[in-house]
């Protein structure tokens, strides 16, 4: 069942990016900065949700409530036991864990998706480029791309942020991540990780039919011990996309802003 809530197109650009936003929060280590960064980024995200699915907005509510219920303490425990501090084979969150079966074919995959980021002037630091945090961070700056090129009424720049989406998801995030998340699900037992990862499942489905991405071809379900960084980075929108640059977007920064702009949409 879809939500059937009126806005525009650059509304539910934002809407989506801000789900994303959230979701990258939830799979980041759960530092105190981190934890409000989440609990700040709830509100809004609600607002969003109402823009978008009825699945997607019982995901912003279990996940509300999972971290209402929890202390910071008991979110570190939960992301050590779901992540550990190392590697753990039953829930990795790197990408290659489930596309690649070799050395060789992780380092290439890892090259693929860090020249998405290059291609749009993003050089993650803290973690590999597969990390599902970083590819959600991502997902979140191109939706945010699109609504501010939607703003500024360049359709160009629109086509390309969308076309890149797409392709990334169908390439990348969408072919892994509802696995990862049916595994948290699994492991979390209950935790804010359960409700995070409920939440990723139905915003992928979500993005799925929104983006009309047809059936993607899932990864197997059966991760492997991944090593190596990335080589030379290259992406297939580089040549569409040209010399990367970063613009400085605007998000809500609260629920009555959120609200404001829903509540005035035509």
């Amino acid at each position: 069942m879809t939500r059937s809530t009126r806005c525009t197109a650059e509304e539910r650009a934002l809407a989506r990016a801000s789900i994303y936003r959230l979701l990258a929060l939830l799979f980041s280590y759960p530092t105190r900065d981190a934890r409000d960064a989440m609990t700040g980024a709830l509100p809004v995200a609600a607002v969003a949700a109402g823009l978008l699915d009825v699945a997607t907005a019982n995901g912003v509510e279990g996940v509300k409530a999972a971290l209402e219920s929890s202390t910071h303490s008991d979110l570190e425990r939960a992301y050590q036991h779901v992540f550990t501090l190392t590697y753990n084979e039953d829930c990795p969150p790197y990408e290659t864990a489930f596309s690649a079966s070799h050395i060789f074919q992780q380092t290439s995959e890892q090259a693929d998706v860090a020249g998405f980021y290059r291609a749009f002037g993003v050089d993650p630091q803290a973690e590999r480029p597969d990390h599902l945090m970083v590819e959600l961070e991502f997902t979140y700056l191109l939706a945010l791309k699109e609504a501010h090129a939607r703003e500024l009424g360049e359709p160009d720049h629109v086509r390309t942020c969308r076309d890149a989406q797409r392709l990334f998801l169908r390439k990348h995030l969408a072919r892994w991540a509802p696995l990862i998340g049916q595994r948290v699900v699994v492991t979390a037992n209950g935790s804010p990780y359960g409700a995070a990862a409920r939440l990723l499942i139905a915003f992928m489905r979500y993005e799925e039919r929104f983006l009309r991405l047809g059936t993607v071809e899932r990864y197997r379900d059966e991760p492997i011990m991944i090593a190596d960084d990335p080589g030379e980075m290259t992406c297939p929108m580089e040549d569409v996309i040209g010399a990367p640059e970063i613009v400085d977007l605007p998000l809500f920064e609260s629920e009555e802003e959120a609200r404001n702009v829903v509540t005035t949409a035509p």
